[in-house]
């Protein structure tokens, strides 16, 4: 199988999905924003913050996969870094954390990205947002209570973190990351076809394509759109059997493995 294209179909179905939930929810609006008219939802939710996430993952796939077509795999690195942290950040906002209700925490994050960037746009330097990032290791901890029965919490924070860190070198142009694009004296400039690093970044694309799928599925169901549930569980199928991702094993041993070789 050429898996390009497979990857690529793939994103357009799942793309397709995406269009079948925007029609299902309430449509933003045109509307007034400091001076300037923009799209905008008018009621803001956890839900549609899953949503517009999810939206963020797909396209940001689609591009990884113009970059692969063109041999600019060091920049799939820093998309896939994008694309962990928008995940993540979908873990970050399925379930209320704090009993019954929403954390502190998964408030503030749903503020700071709800907020505008200017409330001034026509002074940019007027402007008096001020925005208080959670930390990363508190999205990551939420991931790793959600699949506590399954999974140590401690074992999935660090797995995350680890995937964060090793990730972040393509964005900050990290020394060991940039070295990636030598084969020799001279660096690779106008992309990496041709060498052996193109079937490393599309390994990678098959699991973030996967994993788009799987977060996919919960996006979904936080909507309440059954029936789109089934079409993404339906895909992922597909997804599995035409490239063989499906795990052999659980993310548990799979985890207990990597501690003895550590």
């Amino acid at each position: 199988m050429d898996i390009d294209p497979y990857l690529e179909d793939t994103l357009i179905a799942l793309g397709a999905i995406y269009h079948e939930m925007a029609a299902k929810i309430e449509a933003p609006m045109f509307v007034d924003v400091g001076g300037y008219r923009a799209w905008r939802y008018l009621n803001l939710s956890e839900a549609l913050a899953c949503f517009l996430k999810g939206v963020k993952v797909v396209s940001t796939l689609n591009a990884s996969m113009v970059l692969l077509r063109a041999g600019f795999v060091q920049e799939i690195g820093a998309l896939c870094r994008m694309v962990d942290d928008y995940c993540n950040e979908i873990f970050f906002l399925l379930l209320p954390q704090d009993a019954e209700k929403y954390s502190k925490d998964q408030i503030q994050f749903l503020e700071d990205f709800f907020q505008e960037e200017f409330d001034k746009p026509t002074n940019p330097l007027a402007a008096t947002q001020k925005r208080v990032n959670v930390p990363a290791r508190k999205v990551h901890a939420t991931f790793g209570k959600l699949t506590k029965t399954e999974l140590d919490p401690a074992d999935t924070q660090e797995m995350l973190r680890t995937t964060h860190q090793a990730l972040s070198g393509y964005v900050h142009g990290a020394y060991p990351h940039i070295m990636e694009m030598f084969g020799g004296v001279k660096p690779h400039l106008n992309g990496m076809l041709g060498t052996p690093r193109m079937d490393e970044w599309r390994r990678q694309l098959i699991g973030y394509t996967y994993r788009a799928l799987m977060v996919s599925v919960l996006v979904a169901r936080k909507l309440g759109l059954d029936e789109t549930d089934r079409k993404v569980r339906k895909l992922l199928e597909e997804f599995e059997t035409g490239t063989g991702s499906k795990p052999a094993q659980t993310a548990a041993d799979m985890l207990r493995k990597m501690k003895k070789r550590s």
